[in-house]
């Protein structure tokens, strides 16, 4: 944890300048607090379980950033409608991404961010020359938080739903058929062995009729000769 007049780190909700937050409130819980951070992009960011001391800390840092900066946001920023972004001129995406505090693993589960959004985001680094992706952070797999997600739309990847039903593709029955072991034995005849077990071993003929030993037609030891 770090809170100073420039900076307010807490691992792992948050972590960036006074500059991109633009106010903050606190209510008890129990015998800590719950505090509500709203960031300049208009997202909001929720730090449990902080004690009294630290909350005075946090909020005496902030009065002293704003006794000396020039940098707090105007009313015009304040209108800015949700999920936007204050854009540099130069630099990399991670400023960008800065914007939208840090990947937050308990809100891997929050729901997609409207695609209109993603796409504006897409869009917008691609103008500003952001689309190289070594200079962009990535989003962790399968993690849904609005910091992955956009992530995601910087590199053009899959969304964590897309990622997830790539890998739903591989059927259990295609990874059963990995498990033979295929060896061609005279012309258009296979030799079929399950690999964990030699004495299961079957003879699959491509010609006319096709057929297997086992006995039965369009058997898993057929298809699988067909499709290596």
């Amino acid at each position: 944890m770090n809170i100073t007049p420039q900076i307010l780190s807490i691992p792992p909700y948050l972590s960036t300048t006074w500059k991109n937050i633009s106010s903050m409130h606190a209510t008890p819980e129990g015998d800590a607090f719950k505090l509500f951070v709203m960031l300049a992009s208009r997202m909001r960011v929720v730090i449990p379980d902080l004690d009294k001391a630290t909350i005075e800390t946090i909020f005496e840092a902030h009065a002293k950033y704003g006794s000396h900066s020039t940098d707090l946001p105007t009313p015009e920023q304040n209108s800015t409608p949700p999920v936007s972004f204050s854009l540099p001129t130069s630099g990399s995406g991670i400023e960008l991404l800065n914007a939208a505090s840090q990947h937050n693993p308990t809100q891997a589960d929050s729901p997609e961010l409207p695609k209109e959004i993603l796409e504006k985001i897409a869009g917008i680094s691609k103008v500003l020359g952001l689309d190289q992706a070594e200079h962009l952070p990535k989003a962790e797999p399968h993690c849904n938080c609005p910091y992955c997600q956009i992530a995601r739309a910087f590199h053009g990847t899959p969304t964590a739903i897309e990622e997830k039903a790539e890998e739903e593709i591989v059927s259990e029955e295609d990874l059963k058929f990995s498990n033979w072991t295929i060896e061609l034995s005279a012309d258009q005849l296979y030799t079929v062995t399950n690999p964990l077990d030699e004495n299961e071993s079957y003879s699959v003929f491509l010609g006319e009729p096709l057929g297997c030993t086992c006995g039965e037609k369009n058997c898993e030891h057929i298809r699988v000769v067909l499709n290596s």
